[in-house]
């Protein structure tokens, strides 16, 4: 398997021993994204064996084969995805860039099946603007860097990345504008407004670790020692301090619950936009009600 410049910031490791809604006992590896259903009733978080969800106090696990899913993005009409398949299963690996319409219980093939892993990826909620940050040549980038599509990956453009400087970390986009597109790297964050051709950095108080847009087109950032999500009063989650948030996602239908993924196996909820939070991921054990 590859191994892209951004690997290690992309992976969180999950082991949940999890209560799924019939109480036996869920096993999640691996977090490559997190996001909602469209209705906005269930948490999705792709797993290392499928789609994992969380609703009402309960864990469920998705339909389909059980993929192991990397740069997962909930769309308004499903997701969009790269990884591995499942094991046995006679789809070739990688996956290259994959979308779903019904939970993953059938993936349609997009592009770069079988020649590309893409753990650096965002995808508009409304727009479908793909943004992957290529680890290595291959038949279609011709060099490693950030690339984006506007036609569900049938073709594809390299973005100059004038301005950033460190290593990419993470990557999001607009829900709305495929021209808006922010980056993370170890230097601070960079916000483009043509298709990252040109980047302005950010000035953040804290270290940025995780970024995703919310449904308004305001970013949300998070990291280790603080938080913004505009017109809030955003509090941390209790975290250790070796501990940060890696990934967020805001309801499609409710614009004050947010949820937050953290790199050591922690995952909370909030319905007052991030003044208060729950937690239903405890150090890689789930929490049911």
């Amino acid at each position: 398997m590859k191994k892209p410049l951004i690997l290690c910031m992309f992976a969180v490791t999950l082991l949940l021993v999890a209560g799924c809604s019939s109480g036996k006992s869920m096993t999640l590896m691996h977090i490559h994204g997190l996001g909602y259903s469209s209705d906005g009733k269930q948490v999705l978080i792709p797993a290392h064996d499928g789609l994992m969800s969380y609703e009402n106090g309960k864990w469920i696990h998705g339909g389909g084969e059980k993929r192991d899913y990397m740069g997962f993005n909930a769309v308004d009409t499903g997701f969009y995805s790269s990884g591995h398949p499942a094991e046995g299963s006679s789809e070739k690996n990688p996956l290259g860039i994959v979308k779903s319409s019904d939970g993953g219980k059938t993936i349609e093939m997009l592009d770069l099946y079988g020649v590309e892993d893409f753990h650096g990826m965002a995808v508009g909620y409304k727009t479908h603007a793909i943004y992957v940050f290529n680890p290595s040549p291959n038949s279609k980038m011709s060099t490693a860097g950030l690339y984006y599509s506007l036609d569900d990956a049938k073709s594809w453009t390299k973005s100059n990345m004038g301005g950033v400087s460190g290593e990419v970390m993470a990557v999001a986009t607009n829900p709305t504008d495929p021209a808006t597109v922010a980056l993370v790297t170890k230097a601070g964050l960079y916000l483009s407004k043509d298709s990252g051709n040109h980047f302005d950095k950010a000035s953040v108080a804290f270290q940025v670790t995780g970024l995703s847009f919310d449904m308004a087109g305001e970013l949300m950032i998070g990291g280790q020692k603080g938080m913004i999500i505009k017109n809030a009063n955003a509090s941390m989650p209790k975290l250790d301090q070796d501990d940060a948030v890696q990934y967020l996602a805001q309801s499609p239908t409710n614009a004050n619950e947010i949820v937050v993924a953290t790199y050591k196996k922690n995952v909370f909820m909030s319905n007052d936009k991030g003044v208060t939070w729950t937690q239903i991921v405890k150090e890689g054990t789930a929490i049911t009600k």
